[in-house]
């Protein structure tokens, strides 16, 4: 469970094509049950998606002012969280303007508290939606109404302790990417400069896959099963020029429970760009292992575990290597004609 530090909800009046109409809370919302439900709802949604970018605050905090506003709300106490989020709704109204098609909704604010201790603030675009149930005591069929969690499409998380601690190599902020201007207009309103560069992105990939195969504790064949799925899927769309889009790649890699392993890459440690183009190189870590040192290179398929063609001695911390090809070992006999 996440903690809760403050909550609010305004909202933003637009249709498609539209003129938009902002109307804010002068108060935070009380706590219940009902709101601390819906929060760790957005909040577990949110987490559990993998079709997210992530980046950093732009410098420019004139054009792109959410930055600055969140600094006077979380590191200089100058503005009280309810007044914040009131300019942040002046900023998300001038944004969601400039795209036409864009849709308003109920817009949640949440300052909250991972398990892990660390802070965060959330922005959610919500709506209802309209559906049936059933009167306890009538058995008669009503109409209902409820927050529509299924379609949420608009959100954005910010780790504050990432990006106020100053650390420049991490990506602090992250937003769901959907297609089209809807996307684009809530990444002008955090004022995020998307930091993909697809080496980086598919070693972060390399790595989750990596410790999800062992938090599954797979024997060295399942393991190489799923690592070798995982390796085509990405080497397919490589060779076609095209993105690798994470629940495919969850469907392709692990095809009984897909969203178990989405869970594991939509992890807010994680931070994988969504839609990148992998990098073979890179890649190569999934089926391989290298390493060298002044003196040799060693490069070999994680089969050879497996065909017990390779030994890994724990305890010592040696490698052993069976049946050398025969240049290798001519040589080596030469080199040492006594036994």
């Amino acid at each position: 469970m996440t903690k809760i530090h403050a909550a609010v909800l305004h909202k933003l009046t637009k249709e498609p094509f539209g003129e938009s109409v902002v109307q804010t809370r002068d108060a935070e919302l009380k706590l219940t049950p009902a709101v601390v439900t819906l929060v760790n709802q957005i909040t577990h949604l949110y987490g559990s998606r993998t079709n997210k970018s992530y980046g950093r605050f732009d410098e420019d905090e004139l054009n792109y002012p959410t930055s600055s506003v969140l600094r006077d709300v979380f590191r200089d106490g100058k503005t009280p969280f309810i007044e914040g989020t009131k300019k942040l709704m002046a900023v998300l109204d001038s944004k969601a303007t400039q795209a036409p098609a864009s849709k308003g909704g109920y817009v949640l604010m949440v300052h909250g508290q991972s398990d892990g201790g660390g802070d965060w603030f959330l922005v959610a675009i919500i709506n209802n939606v309209a559906s049936s149930a059933v009167k306890e005591d009538t058995l008669e069929i009503e109409e209902a109404v409820h927050v529509d969690l299924e379609n949420v499409r608009v959100a954005g998380r910010v780790n504050l302790d990432l990006w106020l601690d100053g650390g420049l190599e991490h990506r602090y902020l992250g937003f769901l990417k959907t297609r089209g201007e809807v996307a684009d207009y809530f990444m002008y309103f955090l004022g995020c400069k998307v930091v993909a560069k697809d080496s980086e992105d598919t070693k972060r990939l390399v790595e989750a896959l990596q410790e999800f195969a062992r938090s599954e504790k797979l024997d060295q064949t399942q393991e190489d099963d799923f690592l070798r799925r995982a390796h085509s899927y990405c080497m397919e769309r490589k060779k076609a020029k095209e993105p690798v889009h994470l629940d495919a790649l969850t469907n392709a890699a692990w095809p009984d429970e897909p969203q178990k392993l989405q869970q594991a890459l939509a992890g807010a440690a994680v931070e994988i760009n969504d839609g990148f183009i992998p990098d073979g190189r890179t890649l190569k870590r999934l089926l391989r292992f290298h390493g060298k040192t002044e003196y040799w290179v060693v490069d070999f398929d994680r089969r050879a575990l497996i065909k017990d063609q390779a030994r890994y001695i724990k305890k010592t911390g040696e490698l052993l290597l069976r049946n050398l090809p025969a240049g290798l070992k001519a040589e080596l006999d030469a080199e040492y004609p006594d036994d």
